[in-house]
C-alpha cells in the first residue's frame, strides 16, 4: 500500500514536471525581431508562411558606396541621382502587404506625419525606382523555403522585392518594379477577391522625395515600356501551393 502511494506521488510529480517544462518553453518562445525593424504586424494575409518574417537575419555588410548617405533619420539620400528615399519600405515598417490604392494612403500618412521633417513624400516613377537597381549588389529575400536576391544597396536593410510606382496602366493596373529581375510590370491595383493574396500584393512602398537629376542613366532599360500590349507578370520563382489550394500568382504581384 505504501509503495503504491509513493508510486502515484512519483507519477504525479513527473507529470507536473513535464507540464511545467512545456509551459516555460512556450513562454520563452519569442518572435524574432530583425535589426532596425519595429515589432508590430503579423503578415496575416499570408498566414506567417513568408520566411521574410521568421528567417534569422544577421547584420548586412554595408557596401560603403559613397553614392548613398544615411541621414540617420530613416532616410537615405542618393547623391548621384538627387533623390531622398525612405530607408525602410512599408513592409519593413508595418509588416503589411499592400495594394496600389492603399499605397497612396501610406504616402499620405507619411506626409501628415511630416516624416523626417518633410511633407512631400510620394510614390516613385518606374525610372526613379530603377535607379536603385544594381545587379552587382544583393540582399537576401526569403520566400517560403526559397532564398532570392534583391539587387539593391544593403544600406536599405532587409528590403522587400517589389515596389509600387505612381504610374497607372490602363484602368485596373499600375506599374511596379521587381528588384529580383530589374524590370517593371503592370500589376492589378486592388487584387482579386478569390486569390490567395486577397486584395493585397507582394509589392510594397518605398517612398521618395526630390527631383531626379536628368542626363543620367537610370538603371536597366524598361523593356515593358516598349511593349504596347504589356501583360501582368508571370510567376518567376517556384512557389508552394497555398493552404486553400490556390497558387499565389506571382512573387511581385497577385495577378
Amino acid at each position: 500500500m505504501v509503495h503504491r502511494i509513493h508510486r502515484d506521488e512519483l507519477n504525479c510529480f513527473c507529470l507536473f514536471f513535464v507540464l511545467m517544462t512545456f509551459f516555460i518553453a512556450m513562454l520563452r518562445t519569442e518572435q524574432v525581431v530583425f535589426a532596425g525593424e519595429p515589432l508590430h504586424g503579423n503578415d496575416s494575409l499570408f498566414e506567417n508562411q513568408i520566411r521574410s518574417m521568421t528567417a534569422p537575419k544577421p547584420p548586412l555588410k554595408l557596401s560603403g558606396d559613397p553614392r548613398y548617405r544615411n541621414n540617420q533619420d530613416d532616410t537615405v539620400t542618393d547623391l548621384k541621382h538627387g533623390l531622398m528615399w525612405k530607408r525602410q519600405d512599408s513592409y519593413q515598417e508595418k509588416k503589411e502587404w499592400t495594394n496600389w490604392e492603399a499605397a497612396q494612403l501610406y504616402v499620405e500618412e507619411k506626409n501628415k506625419q511630416k516624416f523626417a521633417g518633410h511633407n512631400d513624400w510620394r510614390l516613385p516613377t518606374r525610372k526613379e525606382l530603377l535607379t536603385l537597381y544594381e545587379e552587382d549588389k544583393s540582399i537576401p529575400w526569403f520566400y517560403y523555403w526559397t532564398t532570392n536576391e534583391v539587387h539593391m544597396d544593403p544600406i536599405f536593410g532587409y528590403t522587400s522585392c517589389c515596389f509600387w510606382t505612381s504610374e497607372e496602366h490602363k484602368d485596373q493596373f499600375a506599374w511596379h518594379v521587381n528588384f529580383l529581375r530589374g524590370k517593371a510590370y503592370p500589376g492589378i491595383k486592388k487584387g482579386k477577391k478569390n486569390q490567395a493574396a486577397g486584395s493585397a500584393s507582394l509589392s510594397v512602398v518605398r517612398a521618395v522625395r526630390g527631383v531626379l537629376k536628368t542626363g543620367l542613366e537610370a538603371g536597366p532599360k524598361m523593356e515593358s515600356e516598349v511593349e504596347s500590349n504589356a501583360k501582368p507578370e508571370a510567376v518567376s520563382v517556384k512557389e508552394p501551393e497555398a493552404e486553400s489550394g490556390a497558387k499565389i500568382g506571382g512573387i511581385d504581384s497577385e495577378e
